[in-house]
């Protein structure tokens, strides 16, 4: 269950965000350990280009995601394991078209719903980029998967690359804290908790 989503340039604010209740950050680290979430996604070069499809992956995660929690993400970073220049020259594909990377997330325990309103748009790489989402796992399995989907053109700087790695790396809380999750809940209306994405 989806339950808010904001990023400066690439989301919209609802009301009730977690940043309306000053006790988050007076919350233990028994209550709200850290998280780290990340995503790589391969793409083999195939007829001078990298495509990358819309294969969902698990996201690694080192710790279990419990049930009955708020999960909330709050910053992320984009890389690949080539050098920025020749990641934005391979943006540009043959005839001057581009297919931008961009990158999808789901929660399987909520019917695999996307997480996000709309991809990601992956066209530089960025690192403490400010991306506030809360998610509701309800039950198991909680599973968070994601995809990249995309096209990289080989060009010059790329002679002898024959594959390329996108990473995608989110950082979260996993806040257990009844009375905080209960409070936090009232600023949502029930119908703010149906079709996933808000």
């Amino acid at each position: 269950m989806i339950i808010n989503g904001q990023s400066g340039a690439m989301g919209r604010q609802k009301r009730g965000g977690l940043e309306d209740y000053p006790r988050i950050g007076d919350l233990s680290y028994w209550t709200s350990p850290p998280m780290q979430f990340t995503y790589i996604q391969s793409a083999a070069l195939t007829a001078g280009t990298y495509p990358f499809t819309a294969s969902r992956g698990a996201m690694i995660n080192a710790k279990n995601i419990n049930a009955e929690t708020l999960i909330y993400f709050y910053d992320m970073q984009f890389s690949a394991d080539i050098g920025l220049l020749d990641y934005q020259q391979a943006l540009k594909l043959a005839g001057g078209t581009t297919d931008v990377p961009r990158f999808s997330l789901f929660l399987e325990s909520s019917r695999n719903a996307p997480v996000l309103q709309d991809p990601i748009y992956c066209q530089d790489y960025f690192d403490g980029q400010s991306y506030q989402l809360v998610i509701e796992p309800k039950q198991l399995p909680n599973a968070i998967t994601a995809f990249f989907q995309g096209t990289l053109q080989q060009h010059a700087g790329l002679a002898g690359v024959t594959e390329i790695n996108l990473i995608m790396t989110m950082f979260a809380q996993q806040i257990t804290d009844d009375s905080y999750i209960s409070e936090f809940k009232k600023g949502y209306p029930s119908s703010d908790y149906q079709g996933g994405n808000l």
